[in-house]
């Protein structure tokens, strides 16, 4: 991952973090709302594209205009993150929270996930309730 310029990214929102937020939850809208105050969240570009194909309707316009705010730093996996991706694959079993693990350590910024487990001790995560 790259390290952009500008507000620091403190949390990463993974695939459970998005869908919740489409779905209302009143833990990743607050926590959005007080990481947006000083710095950015992160969505790493796998996760918003499986959160895309996930949703429809009225979720799916919500979701665009999360991924739209000037808040919002949608982070792209690179070549030179092949190796960790897949060592995170391999541990979490997922694509997509492969490259939340790696957007994490990279920004040193947290998780946001109802699947907290699935990221082991190394991963900071802050969980909320599915």
């Amino acid at each position: 991952m790259t390290v952009l310029d500008g507000p620091p990214v403190r949390v990463v929102l993974d695939l459970s973090a998005l869908r919740a937020y489409v779905a209302g939850s009143v833990h990743v809208g607050e926590t959005i709302h007080e990481v947006v105050e000083d710095g950015r969240f992160g969505v790493p570009v796998l996760a918003a594209c499986e959160a895309l194909v996930l949703v429809s309707g009225k979720d799916l316009a919500m979701l665009h205009r999360l991924l739209a705010l000037q808040r919002c730093a949608l982070l792209a996996e690179l070549p030179e993150d092949l190796v960790d991706l897949t060592y995170w694959r391999r541990v979490t079993g997922r694509a997509d929270l492969a490259a939340a693990a790696v957007v994490a350590l990279t920004y040193d910024a947290p998780v946001l996930t109802s699947e907290g487990a699935r990221y082991g001790d190394d991963v900071p995560v802050l969980h909320f309730p599915a």
